[in-house]
Parts: structure tokens; C-alpha cells; sequence
């Protein structure tokens, strides 16, 4: 009979044990929203901001670039007047070669011409590449093996060995009574000194023509002081002129053969 209340006592019992089971298990956090939980997504972040592509610069017309400079000057006419020629190259109180407006080229006597003086803005150096073209364009390609160009224009002389640019110089170039004569030449010999006996001097010249050398600025006659040491001006007898520096680069460093452009 005792073990028969006690049976009956636990079976009374086990629904608030089962109860008090469950309340002790945990509870998973309720899902507000309603929905399965979402994972959290990285944040969004912009591509990287990509270079736009170099685009080579237009080409640019070469004839433009490098014009063949004229120095101008006026014809007295016989019967009177004037008319403008170009003055292409001069013998110092003898001559001047001349050039029509109709591009016919003549010998006139040198008291026949009254010459102009430009004074035109010097324009921005070339890059290497446009120089290079112009010369392939004026000498063929491939370019001779040294060449020296003059330019008129910028008043620069640059040097180019195997076709590539080596040095660029400014010069001083023939004034608007003897201008520097445009061509294509050949330097054939070298000479130290030059001068005027007791007047002036200058050193490391390079012959290319007639009575045209690439040489220095002028000196004293004794050499020991620059007497007139100014550059990229039209103020020489028709030579080119350049500093001590780049003068003795040129004596020392173009041989004999080299092609000399003036444009």
C-alpha cells in the first residue's frame, strides 16, 4: 500500500518536472523581423579610377616648324623706288645675291640694297623628334653620320650624331647688311685662331663655306677678354658664332665631312 501512494505521488509530480526541464533549457533569440537571418554583405567599394590612355600629340607641319629664313631687304630701282627682294648671302661692299618676289635669284652691286632689320620674336625650340624629321625630310634617310644644323630661325645650332640629337647651342648669326648664307655645306678644315690683326680674335673655328666658319664669340686681340660675347642676335658678318664652350665642342668633336644645314 506504501509503495502504491509513492508510485502514485511521482506520477503526479513528473508534469511540473518536465515543466521546470524545459525552463531551464536556453531560449534561441527571437526573429523579429519574420524572416530567415540575413548575412551581413561586405560594404561597396568603387573601382579603382583607371588613367585614361596617353594619346600621342597631333603632328605638327613640319614646313611651318622650320620656314627658311630670308633676311629682307629693298632693291633701289633704277628709274626710281624700291621694291622688296630677299637677301640671300653678300660680299662685304661688292655684292649681294638677291631673290625676286617672283623666287628668281640675281648678283645686284652692294650700294644697290638698303637692308631691313627684323627683330621677329624667336619662336619655342622644336622636340628632338620634329628636328630629326625636318633633317630626314631636307638630307634623306637615314641622316649622314654627323651633321650640324643652323637654324636661322631660332638661332640655335644643334648637333646630331647617327641620327640623334646631341647638343643644342644658341649662335649669333650675319646681321641684316651681311646675312648668313642658307645651304647645304660640308666642313673641310679647322683653324684655332681667326681674327682681325690687332682688332679682334676668336678661336676654334670650323670652315663649312666660302668665308663662313662656325667659331667663338670675339676676344681682344690678345685673347685674354671677351670683346663681344652676345648670343641668339643677328650681329656677325655672316659667320656663326657660338659660346667658348660649345665652339671648342664643335672643333673637337665634329670631324671633317660633317654636313652643315642653314636653314
Amino acid at each position: 500500500m506504501r509503495k502504491l501512494l509513492s508510485c502514485l505521488l511521482l506520477l503526479s509530480l513528473l508534469p511540473t518536472l518536465s515543466a521546470c526541464r524545459r525552463a531551464s533549457e536556453p531560449v534561441p533569440p527571437a526573429d523579429v523581423t519574420g524572416s530567415p537571418t540575413a548575412t551581413a554583405e561586405p560594404p561597396e567599394t568603387e573601382p579603382p579610377a583607371t588613367e585614361p590612355p596617353e594619346t600621342e600629340p597631333p603632328e605638327r607641319d613640319l614646313a611651318a616648324l622650320f620656314p627658311p629664313f630670308v633676311q629682307p631687304g629693298l632693291l633701289r630701282l633704277d628709274g626710281g623706288g624700291t621694291i622688296p627682294v630677299g637677301l640671300l648671302s653678300a660680299e662685304s661692299g661688292v655684292s649681294y645675291r638677291i631673290r625676286y618676289p617672283s623666287g628668281s635669284e640675281a648678283t645686284v652691286a652692294w650700294e644697290r640694297i638698303a637692308p631691313l632689320a627684323p627683330d621677329p620674336p624667336i619662336p619655342p625650340d622644336p622636340t628632338e623628334g620634329e628636328t630629326v624629321s625636318f633633317l630626314k625630310r631636307e638630307l634623306g634617310d637615314p641622316l649622314p653620320a654627323w651633321v650640324i644644323f643652323v637654324d636661322l630661325t631660332r638661332l640655335t645650332v644643334t648637333a646630331l650624331e647617327n641620327g640623334e640629337v646631341i647638343r643644342r647651342m644658341p649662335c649669333s648669326v650675319g646681321d641684316a647688311g651681311h646675312p648668313t648664307p642658307r645651304g647645304r655645306f660640308t666642313t673641310d678644315y679647322k683653324t684655332e685662331f681667326l681674327g682681325k690683326e690687332g682688332v679682334y680674335l676668336c678661336r676654334w673655328g670650323v670652315h663649312y663655306y666660302g668665308g663662313y666658319l662656325l667659331h667663338s664669340v670675339l676676344y681682344t686681340w690678345r685673347g685674354d677678354e671677351i670683346l663681344d660675347g652676345e648670343l641668339r642676335a643677328r650681329i656677325s658678318h655672316g659667320c656663326v658664332r657660338l659660346s667658348p664652350e660649345d665652339s671648342r665642342w664643335i672643333y673637337e668633336t665634329a670631324p671633317l665631312g660633317a654636313v652643315v644645314l642653314v636653314n
